[in-house]
């Protein structure tokens, strides 16, 4: 298919989703042709993926979205081993855009323990990302599943996984920034960033600046069990706010 390069003639849309590391069911290795299709069919700007597959520090997956979508541009983080398939996991951001300034951060483990399960280690990735002749912030995020273990994500023995979060996201904060990601909480508010949320439901969400304005919101059902949120901005720019 051919590539898109350019800016299209609308509003920025941004994406997140949780794709279980490819993992379809049993007797299902991987759904790397599911993702490709449904990136391809949403048209997206800039994507936060969660749970990546990685065999040897390869992603084939992300290696498919980069040479079959107009995400052009992937840059992946590998965080732990998997659940589901062979190989480790991790999250990832794809662009239409060149990503510049790509930064990745494992986030404190707070070393959880519950019915068999232990907590992983989860991360962020930041990075900037040219768009209309000027910059902007984007970052992905994989938070910690404290439900999962029977603690709620507002406990302050986790502040410091949230402060740690928030600030190597306010490091990279433009007039406009978005965040995508897995959440595990409706709380979007831990990170004390001045970002706002699109209102969604569940432990899903894209937080954005003031800048910009959610103007559609679309959920898609997938063969993991998250949904593929998206969503379409209108920017207002600042008159000075130029790529540097």
């Amino acid at each position: 298919m051919a590539h898109v390069n350019q800016p299209p003639a609308r509003g920025l849309r941004v994406g997140t989703w949780n794709v279980r590391e490819g993992w379809k069911g049993e007797g299902d290795d991987t759904g790397t042709h599911d993702v490709v299709r449904l990136i391809q069919d949403l048209d997206l700007d800039v994507l936060a993926l969660q749970e990546v597959p990685f065999h040897g520090g390869r992603s084939p997956m992300l290696e498919s979205i980069a040479g079959q979508t107009p995400l052009r541009h992937v840059a992946g983080h590998v965080l732990s081993q998997a659940m589901h398939v062979p190989g480790s996991a991790g999250i990832a951001l794809a662009a239409r855009l060149p990503l510049e300034d790509v930064n990745r951060v494992i986030l404190p483990n707070p070393e959880l323990a519950a019915n068999g399960l232990r907590s992983f280690d989860k991360g962020l990735m930041t990075a900037r990302m040219p768009w209309q002749g000027r910059m902007i912030a984007v970052a992905g995020l994989h938070m910690v599943p404290f439900g999962r273990f029977g603690r709620r994500a507002e406990d302050p023995a986790f502040s410091h996984v949230w402060d740690r979060a928030g600030k190597e996201i306010e490091r990279v904060m433009l007039p406009l920034t978005f965040v995508g990601g897995d959440f595990n909480t409706p709380r979007r508010d831990l990170l004390g960033l001045p970002l706002e949320p699109v209102h969604s439901t569940g432990r899903d969400a894209v937080l954005h600046s003031e800048g910009a304005r959610a103007v559609t919101l679309k959920t898609v059902e997938t063969f993991s069990d998250h949904p593929a949120l998206v969503v379409e901005f209108a920017l207002a720019w600042s008159r000075n706010h130029r790529a540097g």
